[in-house]
């Protein structure tokens, strides 16, 4: 039997070429990002900055702090990745120092734009707090600036906010100083030297996770609240000074109350505020079979005056079923009167899971809400609707000239 050199061939090429997919199954790398802080900018333009992790092999490779600009374009919205930016890796060095990211915030103020880092600085173990800037809606970032060294140790640190008060940058931090107590200390900074110019401690605590937000000369505080005499719920607040909280409080009660933190946010809209935080849901796989998965899911309340209960009233928020998505984490904002959202969006375990995305929602009265927001639409304005009605009218003139001259040549 004659055995041709062709089939030896493509014998040897078929083997290679097999022998190649294992090989390709491991170099499969995934980007997930998530962790987002959503912030006006200028020019009626947004920033937002997330965390983006490389993942190869199941395992985290690379870690990075980006931004990114939202804005309006002719056609839509845009939030989608154009052309991020790096502003630094997740862990970085800072003079000779190793330095670990721990939580971020982001501030707008005086037309800049500030991320603040809370982060272990390695050498000595405490929580520090570094700064970055940008004056161009983060096509550019500042190189890093350390602003503070806190005497707390990284593994007693809670959680951190950050707002503007008046004309500084203000930084607040939760943290254990032994077991059973909890305290919050707070600092404001200097937005042009970024130095400290006072750091004090709280008479009252913000919370274990706790949202700021500046509006009419206060910051306005949400976290999750629980005492030994009130069930867990969202506690609205604010502070003039930053020592303690004061006024009128409202506490918002969660749909399900699955959740050990609900995250909240908050902005000021339609005369009042609107605060979104997510919860867990019973998503139904097999009702006959008695199959369960918790989601997380959004919800939401207006609240029209702090000292007025009658003018809260609960929303859900983007949908009211998990429909196998998980959506967590929001981050608020408005633009032209809507309600501007960015959250997390992941399939959920329903669906056999996956990694986390920053997904947006708009809404014009906090009950529908839509990913497609086009805004005040002006069809004269429009180059897609210039586009459509000049392809129209190509196919108007060209093909009855078309149709008369075929039938001219025939004739």
């Amino acid at each position: 039997m004659k055995f041709s050199k062709n089939w030896l061939f493509m014998i040897l090429i078929g083997f290679i070429i097999f022998s190649s997919f294992p090989q390709s199954t491991f170099g499969v790398v995934f980007y997930t990002d998530y962790m987002p802080h959503l912030s006006e900018g200028n020019n009626d333009e947004y920033v937002l900055i997330y965390k983006y992790d490389t993942i190869s092999n199941d395992r985290v490779v690379f870690e990075e702090l980006k931004s990114r600009i939202c804005k309006r374009t002719p056609t839509e919205f845009q939030t989608v990745e154009s052309d991020d930016t790096l502003i630094t890796d997740w862990d970085f060095v800072y003079e000779g120092r190793a330095i670990e990211s721990n939580q971020t915030d982001q501030v707008y103020l005086n037309s800049t734009s500030y991320v603040i880092i809370a982060a272990e600085d390695t050498s000595f173990g405490n929580l520090s707090f570094f700064i970055t800037f940008s004056e161009d809606n983060g096509v550019t970032w500042s190189d890093i600036q350390c602003v503070f060294n806190t005497s707390v140790v990284i593994d007693n640190f809670i959680g951190f906010g950050a707002a503007s008060l008046a004309t500084d940058l203000f930084i607040a931090y939760s943290y254990t100083p032994s077991d059973y107590v909890k305290e919050t200390k707070f600092l404001t900074v200097d937005p042009t030297s970024l130095n400290v110019k006072l750091n004090a401690q709280s008479t009252d605590y913000y919370g274990d996770d706790f949202d700021l937000y500046s509006h009419e000369n206060n910051i306005y505080v949400v976290s999750t609240y629980e005492d030994l005499f009130t069930e867990r719920s969202v506690r609205v607040t604010y502070t003039p000074t930053g020592t303690s909280l004061q006024g009128s409080t409202v506490y918002l009660t969660p749909p399900y109350d699955l959740v050990e933190y609900f995250e909240p946010a908050i902005v000021a809209w339609d005369n009042g505020f609107f605060v979104v935080a997510h919860d867990l849901i019973e998503d139904v796989y097999d009702e006959t079979q008695g199959i369960y998965f918790t989601e997380y899911l959004l919800w939401g309340y207006y609240i029209g005056d702090l000292t007025d209960t009658t003018t809260i009233t609960y929303h859900s928020v983007v949908k009211d079923e998990a429909e196998g998505y998980t959506r967590k984490s929001p981050s608020l904002s408005t633009y032209e009167g809507q309600i501007f959202l960015a959250f997390e969006l992941t399939e959920g375990t329903k669906l056999g899971g996956g990694r986390p995305e920053i997904a947006f929602s708009f809404s014009t009265n906090g009950k529908l809400w839509t990913d497609n927001f086009m805004g005040d639409f002006k069809i004269y304005f429009n180059p897609g609707i210039f586009f459509a009605i000049a392809t129209v009218a190509c196919f108007a003139i060209v093909l009855p000239v078309y149709l008369i001259v075929s039938k001219s040549k025939k004739k």
